[in-house]
């Protein structure tokens, strides 16, 4: 994408200028002290792979804002469907493979929203809420898959696919491996959650 922003000249304007961040709810003083470097690098880490750059040109082209703050572990939330704010572990410099893992994660989460996939409303009928929200969930999942692939292919990073596993998506990321089309992967999907269901009880 010419004239790209997520060089580390442009950083600060595309991801909403960090410096001044501030928390989903838009109060001031919540913005990491490193919230720069931290998207800095991660930028840098899924520019190098082909979902994580098509993320990152997508993030710029619609300029979705980014806060970086500090949590107990790596995650996200985009609660208002249009800002994502990424929650840092303290131990982020040992693992920025999983920030930039998480941070792909919230933009596809966004980028649903920019095609029309929004979040089903709650007064829909049971049985479309529930077909919805099953159908973002897996396309989440799927990309965290991906992801976590082209990470480990291309630049050698095993933790992501780690996370796939202890998230219980071996399934799911060995379906993606054999190029399973949609339905099949639906079916690999329920029986997932079929399997954790009844390993919960």
């Amino acid at each position: 994408m010419s004239g790209d922003k997520t060089t580390e000249s442009g950083l600060s304007s595309s991801f909403g200028g960090l410096s001044n961040a501030t928390n989903s709810q838009g109060m001031p003083g919540f913005a990491h002290p490193d919230s720069e470097y931290i998207l800095k690098e991660t930028v840098e880490i899924l520019n190098k792979i082909p979902a994580g750059k098509r993320l990152v040109a997508a993030q710029s082209e619609h300029a979705i804002p980014v806060t970086v703050i500090m949590g107990r572990e790596t995650t996200y939330s985009t609660q208002d469907e249009a800002h994502i704010t990424l929650m840092v572990a303290p131990d982020y410099k040992k693992n920025l493979d999983l920030v930039a893992l998480t941070l792909a994660c919230a933009l596809r989460d966004i980028e649903q929203v920019m095609i029309g996939f929004r979040r089903p409303d709650r007064d829909l009928d049971p049985v479309e809420y529930a077909s919805m929200t099953f159908s973002k969930s897996l396309d989440i999942i799927m990309n965290m898959c991906i992801i976590a692939d082209e990470l480990k292919e291309k630049l050698g990073y095993s933790k992501p696919l780690d996370l796939v596993h202890e998230l219980g998506h071996d399934d799911l990321y060995k379906a993606y491996k054999n190029d399973l089309n949609y339905d099949e992967l639906v079916e690999v999907f329920i029986e997932g959650n079929d399997k954790a269901l009844n390993e919960g009880n």
